[in-house]
């Protein structure tokens, strides 16, 4: 796939190109400068002797070429796509992101922009009017329309980073991409071969997501010729033991995996946690990829490199932080996931908008059936914030605790349920409670609880914790939560949406109990 950034001149296309070439790992490729490289002359020059007929002629054949190779980003000219068949040429080809801006804007870069540009030539400025006005309906016939305005180029990038889903990882060991890719299940070996994976690969998932797709994804890894070893475990939370890994570590061994071999991770958030665990500690450290399949991996377990399992006293207390190399994100796959499956999967999705997207925020107040409908939007939004947190903050120093809403107690919920209840419908109601925590200690904006309880109910999620839990067992659990400190539970709690503070202490256990009676009313 290719990015392509169309749009009227000086929107900043070849700005924002090599901006997010620098940042994705892609290539990057000005069409203007390989139509001059093709020519032999420079664009001004193919206009004084070949006129725009002959232009366009060049640009044609300097666009097939383009469109034979992938992983570009590629800076087109403002009327590159005027032309219908460079357009379907485009389009089949990858992602085409129109920026725009005021006219106001573009005068005042063209005044400070030395390029020749030959449509413009000779009082630029009025051309540029006429040339805009013309182009109008043109220009705002493509899906993807980027503001360039009062942006800076960090933003402008990330945004068509988020709308394309593809993403490069820093800060914890080598970086590694992260892509969404639709039916990319379908072309994982051609995909992880020019990824440049080599060697052994050593498939792990469970039995429900086997049955939808490990006999086709060995099938495809052995027509690029990947030699594949696998284990398939019992799924669910209870499957994430010291037992298990020891188990994969001794199956490991016996298939003759060594430190050139390559764990794929092919499930949910459990198989991603064991998985990545597995990889960290099988000979000091093995490579691993995360194919994630359910909407709670996607849009947090795949990202972020921490691993780990459980221990009987307390959830994901024994892990490693190590980051995979790939992560191929199929939102094809959530078509294979049970309906309470998903909708666990979107408390991390509620999350996600809580911490740092309101836009995604009211996506998910429309309720579900338009959440469904913008799955692969909401996919993307959720990964995009959880990677711009854990790229502040690797290691969980300080930021990247954010993602710890909801946690405190949800955690102390799921323990105490022996995980037979799903880890996002726990979590939910771990927002609600600890949202009204922060609102009882006028951290919270008034109303909050209520605006994020409802955002939750209209995705059919629990709210209130049961009543089989007393308030002592669950502030009991909450005692081995890796986030306490010095004896005291911490929090990380919402204060509006879009802001989330971390390391709250609380110390009022007495207030704890109240509100957890609460929300169990």
């Amino acid at each position: 796939m290719n990015l392509y950034l169309y749009g009227p001149p000086a929107s900043g296309k070849s700005t924002v190109g090599r901006f997010l070439a620098q940042h994705t790992g892609f290539g990057y490729v000005d069409l203007d400068t390989l139509i001059e490289t093709i020519a032999g002359k420079s664009i001004p020059e193919i206009f004084e002797r070949e006129g725009e007929t002959g232009f366009r002629r060049i640009e044609k054949a300097a666009l097939e070429r383009v469109t034979c190779a992938y992983n570009q980003i590629v800076a087109l000219g403002g009327g590159a796509l005027l032309d219908e068949e460079n357009r379907r040429f485009v389009e089949n080809n990858g992602m085409i992101f129109c920026l725009q801006a005021e006219m106001k804007t573009l005068k005042k870069r063209l005044s400070r922009d030395e390029t020749q540009r030959p449509l413009l030539a000779e009082d630029q400025l009025n051309k540029l009017e006429q040339l805009l006005q013309k182009r109008k309906e043109h220009y705002a016939s493509f899906p993807y329309q980027i503001s360039t305005d009062q942006k800076t180029i960090a933003d402008i990038a990330w945004e068509i980073q988020t709308l394309a889903g593809l993403f490069l990882v820093e800060g914890m060991g080598l970086p590694y991409e992260v892509r969404v890719v639709r039916n990319g299940f379908s072309r994982i070996g051609e995909i992880l071969s020019q990824k440049g994976f080599r060697g052994n690969l050593f498939v792990l998932t469970d039995e429900n997501v086997a049955h939808h797709y490990l006999a086709s994804l060995e099938d495809q890894l052995n027509d690029y010729g990947y030699k594949v070893s696998k284990m398939i475990l019992p799924p669910g939370e209870q499957t994430k033991t010291i037992e298990t890994i020891q188990a994969i570590w001794t199956n490991m061994v016996e298939q003759g995996l060594d430190r050139s071999s390559t764990l794929v991770a092919l499930g949910g958030g459990v198989v991603s946690d064991i998985g990545g665990f597995s990889s960290a500690t099988f000979m000091r450290g093995i490579p691993w990829i995360v194919l994630p399949t359910t909407l709670l991996a996607m849009a947090d377990a795949s990202i972020g490199g921490k691993t780990g399992v459980n221990l009987p006293i307390g959830k994901n207390l024994v892990g490693a932080f190590h980051s995979p190399r790939f992560v191929l994100v199929d939102p094809q796959t959530l078509r294979t996931l049970p309906d309470q499956e998903l909708r666990a999967g979107l408390a991390e999705v509620v999350k996600s908008a809580v911490i740092g997207d309101a836009d995604l925020a009211e996506i998910c107040l429309q309720g579900l059936d338009q959440v469904l409908q913008q799955l692969d939007e909401v996919v993307k939004r959720a990964m995009a914030v959880k990677i711009k947190t854990i790229q502040a903050d690797p290691y969980e120093k300080g930021r990247r605790a954010v993602l710890n809403f909801g946690h405190t107690i949800g955690h102390a919920i799921e323990c105490l349920s022996d995980y037979t209840l799903l880890h996002g419908m726990c979590v939910s109601m771990g927002m609600v409670a600890e949202t009204r925590l922060a609102e009882e200690l006028q951290l919270a904006n008034p109303g909050l609880t209520e605006q994020i309880k409802l955002m939750l109910e209209n995705l059919g999620l629990p709210v209130k914790i049961p009543t089989s839990f007393s308030a002592e067992s669950l502030i009991q659990a909450m005692q081995t939560d890796k986030k306490k400190k010095e004896g005291t539970i911490r929090f990380a709690l919402p204060i509006r949406i879009g802001e989330v503070k971390t390391g709250i202490a609380v110390e009022n256990v007495a207030l704890i109990r109240s509100l957890i009676h609460e929300c169990q009313l």
